[in-house]
């Protein structure tokens, strides 16, 4: 099971929001692409991918785009349970499914949905890594200011593109 887990050195998470305005998409898009290849040139050979809508995503499709560049990258999966995508729109459980398939490996962490999945999947990708690549607004709320607070109180590296 370890196999694949590269160790925490080794290994970076991305978090952000599920909303990207329409008019940073490019731009955002294109720091992900820096930052992922500065990563990779600095050893980092693992990204975590919550899988979530919006930058999670984009994240994990940038990593897939890189593959070509850096060989030995790889993209892990972490789904907080089974059927994550069941209520998305068709479109984002296409792009969603085509990440699936082509992940190194995809970890589901429950079969069902529960209260607090989601911080569960992120505290599970802060446990295998040793920093974060961000897409975070700055404001006290929700999953993505849960997962770089938790960073920082672990003294991680936090990349922030917002």
């Amino acid at each position: 099971m370890n196999g694949i887990l590269s160790d925490k050195s080794k290994s970076l998470a991305f978090t952000g929001h599920r909303t990207i305005p329409a008019e940073r998409l490019d731009e955002i898009r294109t720091r992900l692409v820096e930052a992922v290849s500065f990563a990779c040139k600095s050893g980092i050979t693992c990204f975590y991918s919550g899988m979530a809508m919006g930058f999670d995503l984009m994240a994990a499709e940038t990593v897939l785009s890189l593959k070509g560049k850096y060989p030995d990258i790889r993209l892990i999966a972490v789904v907080p349970f089974r059927r994550q995508s069941c209520l998305w729109p068709s479109m984002e459980k296409e792009r969603y499914q085509r990440i699936i398939s082509q992940a190194d490996r995809v970890i589901v962490l429950s079969e069902h949905y529960f209260k607090g999945c989601f911080l569960r999947r992120n505290d599970f990708m802060l446990e295998h890594s040793c920093g974060l690549i961000a897409y975070y607004d700055g404001k006290p709320l929700g999953g993505t200011f849960y997962t770089c607070r938790e960073a920082r109180k672990r003294g991680m590296d936090i990349v922030n593109l917002y």
